[in-house]
């Protein structure tokens, strides 16, 4: 029971300072505004992060873990490389639609990224493990011969940056398209130009 109330806890906490850096942004967000957006005393956030940036990088594991676990879980048993992107482009715009303001921390990861070594290297593991999944995909497309030999590196930078293409449909939300049509035919043009 109590390791519940602690993980309630945290994620309120993580929740609550996710808003507020999405709304703030991480130089103007105090842990004030944190404290006052949880409902929590300051002393119940310093009993878990010693600091705001402490906080921050807690966030990344969090909107990795919480946000996109089924992604970077995804079970690679499936031998159709075409479906599993299909299915990951899927789960993006499920995200999308229930929690548009995860991409729009993402922003915020990339922004500090540029200036905080920490931030930077937490970032880059996420990533990191993003391009690995999709390199491993891509490379089942290859071995199982639906895919020409390609430079995998360059193909699973690719899809990555196709998907965070949401991002905009988070900023920019008046558009001619909707995020989900551009998610799913994006990722119709890169496995069509993987294709043999």
């Amino acid at each position: 029971m109590k390791n519940n109330t602690k993980d309630n806890t945290k994620t309120q906490i993580l929740e609550a300072a996710l808003h507020v850096f999405v709304k703030s942004g991480y130089s103007k967000t105090t842990m004030d505004d944190i404290v006052n957006e949880s409902g929590h005393s300051k002393g119940a956030i310093y009993h878990y992060y010693s600091s705001k940036k402490d906080l921050f990088l807690s966030l990344i594991d969090y909107w990795e873990n919480y946000f996109f676990k089924n992604i970077i879980n995804k079970d690679l048993s499936d031998n159709n490389p075409d479906a599993l992107l299909r299915d990951i482009t899927s789960d993006v715009i499920k995200t999308f639609k229930s929690s548009k303001h995860v991409f729009l921390a993402e922003l915020e990861f990339w922004s500090l990224s540029n200036h905080d070594l920490d931030v930077r290297k937490k970032t880059t593991q996420l990533y990191a493990k993003l391009i690995e999944l999709f390199r491993s995909i891509i490379s089942k497309g290859v071995s199982n011969g639906d895919y020409k030999k390609i430079d995998l590196d360059v193909a699973a930078l690719s899809v990555m940056t196709a998907l965070q293409g949401v991002i905009w449909f988070s900023i920019f939300d008046k558009s001619n398209i909707s995020a989900e049509k551009y998610l799913n035919d994006v990722i119709e043009f890169i496995i069509h130009g993987f294709k043999k």
